[in-house]
């Protein structure tokens, strides 16, 4: 139905792309075997563009009506699928992502605010930093000094991109801007305070 609903041709006549509905699921704490409806069974409508995959799942990027901004939804969470008779929209808002590094950023970091980030690593965590910005026209490494490199790069600053940072302990550093260094300390001292 989404391959459908998206195709530009139909028994090889021009198609115009449609906008689908569906039910949006989510796990349940008192069940964790089984999905409930998001937003009390409330009807989600996007107009579908692209279907992702990552980490083994299927995802619909899409233009939410609601939201008026694109958004990506797991596959398997979507109940209910329906096409309906609305041309697609969104299309300048699909264009303008750089889907190069558009999986990096909301896969690898979760959604949040994009800033530009620059971050200093220790010179053997090259590859992993290269897996995770990539090497994109907007992605830029330096050499810091002997020991270190940076990478500046477009990050969805959320507490799970400070929680990836964490893994690293020491051997990573936040240098600009100083906002995202700040809210990561802030964020470090929340969750020493718990102990």
């Amino acid at each position: 139905k989404i391959n459908g609903a998206m195709a530009k041709k139909k028994d090889g006549q021009p198609h115009t792309p449609r906008k689908i509905t569906f039910k949006y699921l989510k796990y349940n704490i008192n069940d964790v075997h089984t999905q409930v409806e998001r937003r009390k069974g409330a009807i989600y409508k996007v107009s579908p563009y692209k279907l992702l995959i990552n980490d083994g799942n299927y995802y619909l990027l899409a233009f939410d009506d609601h939201a008026q901004d694109m958004r990506t939804y797991r596959i398997d969470r979507m109940k209910e699928v329906k096409v309906i008779d609305e041309p697609r929209e969104g299309a300048e808002a699909f264009s303008a992502i750089d889907m190069e590094t558009y999986t990096q950023r909301v896969f690898s970091m979760y959604g949040g605010t994009q800033q530009r980030v620059s971050i200093q690593f220790i010179n053997p965590l090259l590859d992993t930093a290269i897996e995770r910005f990539g090497t994109g026209k907007d992605v830029f490494y330096r050499p810091e000094d002997e020991k270190h490199f940076v990478v500046t790069a477009d990050v969805e600053v959320s507490d799970q991109f400070y929680g990836w940072l964490c893994g690293f302990g020491r051997r990573v550093k936040i240098i600009s801007p100083t906002s995202a260094a700040e809210e990561f300390k802030a964020y470090l001292d929340k969750i020493s305070g718990m102990y």
